[in-house]
């Protein structure tokens, strides 16, 4: 029998934004002042019980998957570093356009993806208790960065492109989605542009 983690049923109920493909991500509130929120939400591979198993009779759990939430603050964008520098910030906030460029590490060996999600054998067993009808062969394919800034975003792209890479915006928030393929192959850091007014 196989276990479908409260957690990862909230997640992806509270998640409207989010497909079983972009469950994990980070999402940072910038305030004008430069500082602000970050939320990290990671995909683990989990290998201790959890309470809904201890609290359940007659069932030999098999497998388990977590989606784990974090939240801190930062006192300016530009000191937040994600992964040893694999996913970094420049803000220019002064502006009459204020202006984000955020750097995308690329490669097999980036950190920053790792903190994120497991390995792809590990994303594929996972997705079979995410969806035990078979339907899923993969949660955690694409990782999903938001930011939500002080105004009305005018741009958000990113270069160079790739196939599933999405860069977007909608009233006060940019988003960039990132195949995790896509990422661990060898390349060009990515450079996401966001401008707002």
């Amino acid at each position: 029998m196989r276990l479908l983690p409260s957690l990862l049923l909230t997640a992806s109920l509270l998640l409207p934004a989010c497909s079983g493909g972009e469950l994990v991500g980070v999402h940072i509130t910038l305030a004008k002042d430069g500082s602000g929120t970050v939320t990290m939400r990671s995909l683990v591979d989990r290998k201790t019980p959890i309470a809904a198993e201890a609290r359940t009779q007659g069932a030999n759990w098999t497998a388990r998957a977590s989606l784990q939430c974090a939240q801190g603050t930062f006192q300016q964008l530009g000191d937040l570093k994600i992964g040893d520098g694999g996913l970094r910030f420049s803000p220019r906030l002064g502006d009459d356009q204020p202006h984000l460029r955020v750097y995308v590490q690329r490669g097999p060996a980036v950190e920053w993806v790792k903190a994120l999600v497991p390995e792809l054998k590990a994303r594929q067993d996972m997705a079979k208790v995410y969806d035990p009808t078979g339907r899923t062969d993969e949660i955690g394919q694409a990782i999903r960065l938001e930011i939500n800034v002080p105004g009305e975003v005018v741009t958000s792209d990113v270069n160079p492109t790739g196939r599933g890479v999405e860069a977007a915006h909608e009233r006060k928030r940019a988003h960039l989605v990132l195949p995790v393929k896509a990422v661990l192959e060898a390349g060009e850091e990515l450079l996401w542009d966001i401008s707002w007014r």
